[in-house]
């Protein structure tokens, strides 16, 4: 460090307080204690701002880059696009079959139905005609005699379900 330096330094710094115990004869070197608070003042330092012009390199390079940005988002919309064709494409497939088999359903049951032949008109003749008798009562005797009568199908039904049931196995172990 030059002379310049080291006094440009002391100048910066100032002396705040400065306090040094005097050592008599009796006390020993190890009790002398000196206290010095020292403040440093910061110097001023300028910063540079310098505007760098890209190369004609670095301005290639950066269009290149821009153009595979854009290329590659054409690719991924493209990608989407037809992921959406196939699905849609699929779905409507899909719906076609559901479509099929919902029909197939409905005509099964219908022909199970027709299956029944003459008995089904007898069977929706009683259904009326209890109904129609239930209407002529009170409303208080009407709500006893639909409950009774729900009872009655839902016993029906079960009934009817077991038989199914049955009838499954037997056709099972008759093969």
């Amino acid at each position: 460090m030059s002379s310049d330096d080291e006094s440009t330094i002391r100048s910066e710094k100032k002396t705040i307080k400065e306090s040094i115990s005097d050592t008599t004869a009796e006390s020993s070197p190890s009790d002398s204690k000196e206290e010095r608070v020292v403040v440093a003042t910061p110097t001023n330092t300028e910063y540079k701002r310098y505007e760098v012009k890209p190369s004609p390199e670095e301005e290639s390079l950066s269009a290149r880059a821009r153009d595979v940005g854009q290329s590659l988002r054409d690719l991924v919309t493209y990608m989407g696009q037809k992921a959406k064709a196939i699905t849609e494409q699929g779905t409507t497939g899909l719906k076609a079959q559901a479509d099929q088999i919902a029909d197939l359903d409905l005509k099964k049951d219908a022909r199970d139905i027709q299956n029944l032949g003459s008995n089904i008109d007898n069977i929706i003749n009683v259904f009326e005609d209890i109904m129609t008798d239930i209407r002529k009562e009170r409303y208080s005797e009407q709500q006893r005699l639909l409950v009774g009568y729900k009872k009655l199908l839902e016993e029906q039904i079960n009934v009817i379900e077991a038989r199914l049931k049955m009838a499954k196995r037997l056709k099972l172990t008759s093969v």
